[in-house]
């Protein structure tokens, strides 16, 4: 019996053991926070939360199969039907989804069928050899999952396969937008789906569709139906079309917020209502661009009541709990010259229009409360009269206004820095965190010694009021510039005799000064993101000035504290519409808006190395083209449209290596202005606003020169003799061209520059004797020509000096 025993217990110890064993094997590492070695590995955009790899890998097979663990609704079938599509797309299996099943989806809760900001978009995966497990609490999460295993796909030896890996993630910010205005130029429904779909790519949750602007109202009212008849020129979304945009975004866990821009920017509602104007009508669309007077008028009930059927008619199409009323950039000349409007500010004892402004934005507030909805303005909207906890403030004019919105309780998102308009390069972009204010003023200022001088910044035929002001000396010496209606403060400053140098970060990137003190003037030069500004400057006030100017009231801005930090929800890439139309606004939009999607993602230490976030996001171009999105195919479109045969190659090469000017330096090309009927079908618009040709030739110039390494050596030769004949081969098609001339000197310099640098290959001693005509010649290629830039010359600078 005790042998027995013994036996029982043993065979009972040795289980124990075994299941002990096994208990540990299914005990899977957690994941570590992201390291460097294992993101070199992988070329995920947006980055993981926590990423650790393994050593083996799972490879796809036509019997690949899925399955439901929990719950599984028809959100999560949508999605695995599209996950099927891409991956067959990319990978060219056909999956069977027959035999045991190899992907584990893994959702705690179905969610409601509208996606909402406090939804958690958190998710795991799991990839071993066998299997692969995703894992999430909500149908957002296994969405986002199955998104980041279409990016890990690879192909290895002649398969397609996973690498194995533990991974947790979840969003930074629960706000992450981008804005396309179809008011100024029409955007057609099929292209708003097309960039939902690249939205869903990068985890993009909110599409802002500004619908209504002086050039157009973009939808459909059943209530006031003379606002589409009369004021879109034909040109609106059905609510039909409203409602399938809103489920296809729902779909794949992205909200829809509409703006309805008031009470400015609001020509297309007088078109059939100009009872709501401020001056009398009639009015007609809006056909330049610019800000206009047009507003509408706060005095009047009939307004309010218009709004009120308006807005509860949109309330009803909208799922979305936040609706956009825009307030931005209202000219006042139109209250100003209304007599009844001034006595009803007299009346009210309102000092001046911003605080009509605010009883216009505090009754609409009233009625979107009415129908459940809470407000989102621009940051013109922020005043002490409305409720803090009830609107949402977007910054655009500047990252301090997103300071001031926070700091007075309310929850905001930040545009400014990621206006894609800009046409600034994605590295720009990348640098712009909501978190983060760049050069604020961290000091005490020295107001018992300082001196303050007037200026003017001259860039692209633009005169900007920028003043300077300097407190201290020698090494405690500080500044502040105050620039585009900004103080930017300041500490590193150089000082040799009357010379001083300094710079400070702006959202468009830094902004360098080296500027002469001769007696009470000022004059130097100013750089930013490669744009050379001159600077002159008068004396205006100081310590020792008695009769100058007082010194202005500067205050120190306090670092964001945690629950201020909390009431930033997150940001929004803009795409407005002035210089883009249906057939471009996706080469302004993609790749570049992935950038700021994953800054507003991965956890904000992640996401400092631009070296890294272009390694990943020309993969991301890549991908983007395949998955459909026609930011490269317009490029083709308007070569085409510009040359026939044999000329189409040569102007492709060209318009490969040139990057539209920034900000609005395209602008010089219309005259007298631009127009909604203004034809968007240049070398400009061909162009792009990053060319990663360039990025990757002057990748390799710098590997050739700093390191001398050969395979990028040889890169750039063959590049440089396909450039050195490429004018050659396209002369004839420019002349007599108007909009290939404009660029005739591009493709000159662009030849010439390359047929020194082969020179300077084969023997950089040769080139010594030239060195001030290849000065020239630099010089001139600098220099916008069409409204674009040449972006090889500072490469081409780097390899013949």
């Amino acid at each position: 019996m005790k042998k027995i025993l013994k036996i029982v217990l043993g065979f009972i110890f040795v289980i124990g053991l075994g299941l002990v064993g096994v208990g540990f094997s299914l005990q899977k590492p957690e994941p570590s926070p992201l390291s460097d070695e294992n993101r070199v590995q992988i070329n995920l955009l947006p980055l993981p939360t926590e990423l650790s790899l393994g050593k083996t890998r799972f490879t796809l097979e036509q019997d690949l199969g899925h399955s439901f663990k929990n719950v599984s609704t028809p959100k999560l079938e949508n999605a695995i039907k599209r996950f099927y599509s891409k991956l067959e797309s990319r990978t060219g299996i056909v999956i069977a989804n027959n035999g045991s099943p190899k992907v584990i989806l893994d959702c705690k809760n179905a969610g409601n069928d509208y996606p909402s900001i406090n939804d958690d978009e958190s998710y795991g995966l799991s990839v071993t050899e066998k299997n692969i497990t995703l894992t999430a609490n909500s149908e957002t999460g296994i969405i986002y999952g199955l998104e980041s295993i279409l990016q890990l796909v690879k192909e290895e030896d002649g398969k397609w396969v996973l690498p194995e890996l533990e991974l947790n993630d979840k969003p930074r910010y629960a706000w992450r937008g981008v804005m396309i205005d179809v008011g100024r130029h029409w955007i057609p429904k099929d292209l708003i789906l097309r960039n939902l779909e690249a939205m869903a790519t990068v985890k993009m949750n909110v599409l802002h569709w500004h619908l209504t602007e002086y050039q157009g109202f973009r939808i459909e009212s059943k209530t006031y139906p003379k606002l589409h008849e009369m004021g879109s020129g034909g040109k609106f979304y059905t609510q039909e079309d409203i409602k399938e945009v809103i489920d296809y975004a729902a779909d794949r866990g992205i909200r829809v917020l509409p703006e309805f821009d008031l009470p400015g920017h609001s020509t297309s509602w007088f078109v059939g209502y100009p009872e709501l104007a401020s001056a009398p009508g009639p009015y007609v669309l809006d056909t330049v661009f610019g800000v206009l007077k047009p507003v509408m008028n706060p005095t009047k009930d009939v307004v309010y009541d218009f709004l009120d059927g308006f807005f509860g008619e949109m309330a009803n199409l909208f799922p979305e709990e936040y609706i956009h009323i825009g307030g931005d950039e209202v000219i006042p000349d139109h209250w100003n010259e209304n007599p009844e409007i001034q006595n009803f500010m007299n009346n009210n004892e309102m000092d001046d229009f911003h605080e009509l402004q605010a009883y216009f934005n505090s009754r609409i507030h009233k009625i979107l409360i009415k129908y459940g909805k809470k407000m989102v303005g621009w940051d013109e909207i922020i005043h002490p009269d409305l409720p803090k906890e009830e609107i949402v403030v977007q910054s655009w004019r500047n990252d301090q206004a997103l300071l001031e919105a926070v700091k007075e309780g309310n929850k905001a998102v930040l545009s400014y820095g990621y206006y894609l308009d800009y046409k600034q390069p994605a590295g720009d972009l990348y640098k712009v965190d909501p978190s983060v204010v760049p050069s604020t003023i961290d000091f005490d200022i020295d107001s018992t010694n300082w001196k303050g001088w007037e200026s003017k910044l001259y860039a692209s035929g633009a005169d900007l009021e920028g003043d300077l002001y300097l407190f201290g000396e020698g090494e405690n010496l500080q500044g502040i510039k105050y620039f585009m209606g900004k103080p930017y403060g300041f500490t590193d400053i150089e000082v040799e005799g009357n010379f001083i140098s300094f710079s400070h970060e702006t959202s468009f990137g830094q902004m360098s000064y080296d500027i002469k003190i001769e007696g009470d003037s000022l004059i130097g030069t100013g750089t930013v993101s490669n744009v050379a500004i001159k600077f002159k400057g008068k004396r205006k006030g100081g310590t020792h000035m008695p009769n100058g100017e007082p010194l202005p009231k500067f205050e120190k801005i306090e670092a964001l504290t945690k629950e201020q930090e909390d009431l930033i929800l997150g940001g929004e890439t803009c795409m407005w519409g002035e210089m883009v139309d249906d057939i471009t606004l996706e080469s302004r939009i993609w790749p570049r808006a992935a950038a700021v999607a994953e800054k507003l993602w991965s956890p904000k230490d992640y996401t400092a190395d631009n070296e890294d976030m272009y390694r990943r996001l020309i993969v991301m171009d890549d991908r983007l083209e395949k998955l459909g999105i026609r930011h490269r195919a317009s490029t083709e479109v308007l070569i085409r449209n510009l040359v026939e045969e044999p000329y189409i190659d040569p102007l492709r090469t060209l318009v490969n290596v040139l990057q539209e000017d920034k900000y609005f330096g395209r602008m010089v090309l219309y005259k007298p202005e631009l127009y909604t009927t203004t034809a968007l079908n240049r070398v400009v618009d061909a162009a792009r606003p990053e060319s990663y040709v360039a990025y990757n030739f002057n990748k390799d110039v710098n590997l050739w020169v700093q390191n001398g390494d050969v395979r990028a050596k040889n890169r750039i030769v063959q590049k440089l003799k396909k450039w050195s004949e490429n004018h050659s081969k396209l002369v004839s098609a420019i002349e007599g061209n108007e909009r290939l001339e404009e660029i005739k000197v591009h493709s000159a310099n662009l030849s010439q520059l390359a047929k020194l640098g082969l020179e300077a290959l084969n023997n950089r001693n040769a080139m010594k004797g030239e060195l001030p005509e290849i000065d020239a010649l630099l010089k001139n290629a600098d220099k916008a020509q069409g409204g674009t830039i040449l972006s090889v010359v500072e490469s081409m600078r780097t390899l013949l000096k």
